[in-house]
């Protein structure tokens, strides 16, 4: 394989990741007034340029704040919405490992989205209460 053809290779890959990002977005922004129901703001917004682009955003809000007994009917009616299900999913993953662990002080939760190739959710509790007041 020559050079030439390895760097069309390359072109086709990012061009296919640039795709996959967008639609990511879009479906980002269609979760974004859900989770602000829920009572997340967006604290922050990263771009990371390279051969596969990613955006990473951190959403955060009040632990105490976030009614997960409501998780399971948003899911059934935004079933369509493959990020937000996924956001979802993993938010009700860590409510229940945060009470299994007991009462530890931790006041705020943040989800950390990663909208690239691969995509990735991670949530995390820390010991700071979130403002709750909307931006």
């Amino acid at each position: 394989m020559d050079l030439n053809s390895m760097m069309g290779k390359a072109k086709d890959l990012a061009g296919t990741a640039n795709e996959g990002v967008s639609k990511m977005l879009d479906e980002f922004n269609a979760a974004l007034p859900t989770m602000r129901a829920l009572g997340f703001t967006v604290q922050d917004i990263h771009v990371g340029m390279g051969l596969l682009p990613e955006v990473k955003a951190k959403l955060v809000a009040s632990a105490d704040n976030v009614d997960v007994k409501a998780i399971d009917e948003i899911i059934q009616k935004k079933s369509e919405q493959k990020t937000l299900v996924t956001v979802l999913k993993a938010l009700q993953t860590a409510y229940n490992v945060r009470d299994q662990l007991g009462d530890l002080g931790l006041k705020g939760v943040e989800i950390n989205a990663t909208l690239g190739l691969p995509p990735n959710i991670s949530i995390g509790f820390i010991k700071n209460s979130v403002a709750t007041t909307q931006a």
